[in-house]
């Protein structure tokens, strides 16, 4: 076995510039994508049944928030596009909405979602308090004008609430009467959504699996040029010929990965967290790929076969898996359900967990074991594939 992992980095110095290659698109993605990962803004629809004053109060107040791209649809139009995922979700302000502020009721409002994700938190939570905000205005300004019409009979409380409700409104903006200072406690700032950190993540991951298949479709390679058959005869059994390979691809796809991973610390100034856990998800991330690049090997003939369909696949793989995009703007539901049966997901996943949320090392676990199966599955597949002829 020993001599066959020899064999296969001696034949890794007429193809390392490849994979230095390789690593240097994957930093040079890493920086483009992480820098305008930054733009982008929810869909967010806004259908307006009750077309009163308030509603288009609050209406307004809501697209004077810059997190989210506000658009106005009727009601139809809003549950088709939500459904085909073409918007995160749908605001929905009912008929009544004025009456139940005007009458001291309950006002509410209705959101349309297909999943429950970051976004929509975000979503409900800025709802809820420029809700409770614009009543509360409301209510303070009426309050105003019921004031200075008992004091003067010659205003007009109409014109006194609008002028208060605008005064309450720029103070709010500009002079908030109160200061929250808020600290995170053993999260290392990794509460938040990072572009950046996802770019490294998921194009590390992405250009790793090259590597690793083909580094393991050599032997291909191999068969073509005879070199597999004068192998098979050798006093070398077919395990160690089958096991040198697999290891040998599989110590080259970890080292790329683990040069990545450092890249994006000493360049990028990522922080990973507990590095524990990211090892042992990326151990057995390259584990899974390394024996899906022997299945690919068991059913195409020729390298150049290989070379024909990886690039589908695993781009293809890829983008499902989340490393191009985080899965989270994704609505469909079968790309979702797909996205599951993909190891890239499982890797993307469990990483940004530890590295961007700041989870411990149980959030690892799950993880490993899904690529753990993964890998073993496609290892029982493509060693009953190939062929020892």
């Amino acid at each position: 076995m020993f001599s066959i992992i020899k064999l296969r980095f001696l034949q890794l110095r007429d193809e390392y510039l490849i994979i230095v290659i390789m690593t240097i698109i994957a930093l040079g993605f890493t920086a483009v994508f992480g820098m305008i990962g930054t733009s982008y803004k929810p869909r967010i629809l806004i259908v307006d049944k009750d077309q009163s004053k308030h509603s288009k109060m609050f209406i307004d107040e809501l697209e004077s928030n810059p997190i989210f791209r506000y658009e106005s649809v009727g009601y139809e139009e809003a549950i088709e596009l939500v459904d085909k995922g073409k918007a995160l979700s749908a605001v929905v302000i009912n008929n009544g909405f004025s009456d139940s502020i005007d009458n001291g009721g309950e006002a509410t409002i209705e959101l349309i979602k297909f999943k429950d994700d970051r976004y929509i938190y975000t979503l409900e939570y800025q709802l809820f308090s420029i809700l409770n905000r614009m009543i509360g205005n409301i209510k303070i300004a009426e309050i105003t004008a019921d004031y200075l019409v008992k004091s003067k009979n010659d205003v007009f409380r109409d014109e006194i609430v609008k002028r208060a409700y605008e005064n309450i409104k720029e103070y709010w903006s500009y002079r908030k009467p109160i200061n929250i200072n808020t600290e995170i406690i053993d999260t290392k700032k990794f509460s938040n959504y990072d572009s950046l950190m996802h770019s490294i993540i998921g194009f590390s991951i992405y250009f790793t699996t090259y590597t690793a298949v083909f580094s393991i479709g050599t032997i291909l390679y191999d068969k073509e040029h005879n070199i597999w058959q004068r192998m098979l005869v050798s006093p070398i059994s077919k395990s160690a010929i089958l096991g040198g390979s697999m290891i040998s691809a599989y110590i080259i796809g970890i080292l790329q990965l683990f040069i990545l991973i450092f890249a994006g610390k000493y360049l990028f100034n990522i922080e990973w967290g507990l590095i524990s856990g990211i090892i042992l998800i990326a151990l057995l991330y390259v584990f899974a790929i390394t024996c899906l690049g022997l299945f690919l090997s068991g059913i195409v003939k020729t390298y150049a076969q290989l070379s024909a369909i990886t690039p589908v696949i695993l781009t293809g793989t890829a983008m499902l898996g989340g490393c191009m995009w985080p899965l989270e703007i994704v609505n469909n539901k079968f790309l979702l359900f797909l996205a599951n049966f993909m190891p890239q997901k499982w890797a993307v996943e469990g990483m940004e967990k530890i590295a961007m949320y700041g989870y411990g090392f149980d959030s690892a676990i799950q993880s490993s074991i899904v690529l753990l199966v993964m890998g073993l599955v496609f290892f029982g597949l493509g060693v009953k594939m190939v062929q020892y002829e």
